[in-house]
């Protein structure tokens, strides 16, 4: 019977510490999956309301982020590329900075072209300035953590970027 209790209390353990790992998993992976909706239905507005304002800001505002955002779905349109899909994985460990929070979250594209379907790769740095009930994201394939730096000054190095 001792052995039933204490196999017991270590599943428990085991359960508790899994969904401890981010507490903010659900609000994250749903912030995640409207951006990617917002850009697959080609919402600029609503795609760059995921965007952390710090990237818009520093890159030249939100007029000519909303020109480049729109020149690239453009460029996608043109090439025949379809968006399908995007399907995130559970995020990072969630780390301070500052006043804000940050985490990693990757996922898979799935792209369309022609007859053939590609999946690309997604990694995107999750960021919540209200305590984690909003989050703000940045396209990894973008940035490295030097210069995450220059837009997030309070980025913390224990955030593990994905490779």
């Amino acid at each position: 019977m001792n052995k039933i209790i204490q196999i017991f209390v270590f599943l428990l353990f085991i359960s508790f510490s899994s969904t401890a790992q981010n507490a903010y998993k659900e609000a994250i992976i749903s912030a995640a999956n409207e951006s990617a909706k917002a850009h697959m239905n080609q919402d600029v507005d609503i795609y760059m309301e995921h965007m952390h304002p710090n990237i818009i800001e520093m890159g030249g505002g939100k007029d000519l982020m909303k020109d480049i955002i729109s020149s690239q779905i453009g460029t996608f349109k043109q090439m025949n590329v379809e968006m399908v899909s995007i399907d995130f994985e559970e995020p990072s460990s969630v780390v301070p900075a500052g006043s804000e929070l940050h985490c990693t979250i990757s996922g898979v594209i799935k792209l369309k072209l022609g007859e053939d379907d590609f999946d690309t790769p997604i990694n995107l740095l999750a960021s919540s300035s209200d305590k984690g009930e909003n989050w703000k994201f940045i396209d990894l394939a973008l940035y490295n953590a030097q210069s995450l730096k220059l837009y997030l000054p309070d980025y913390n190095d224990a955030l593990v970027l994905p490779e």
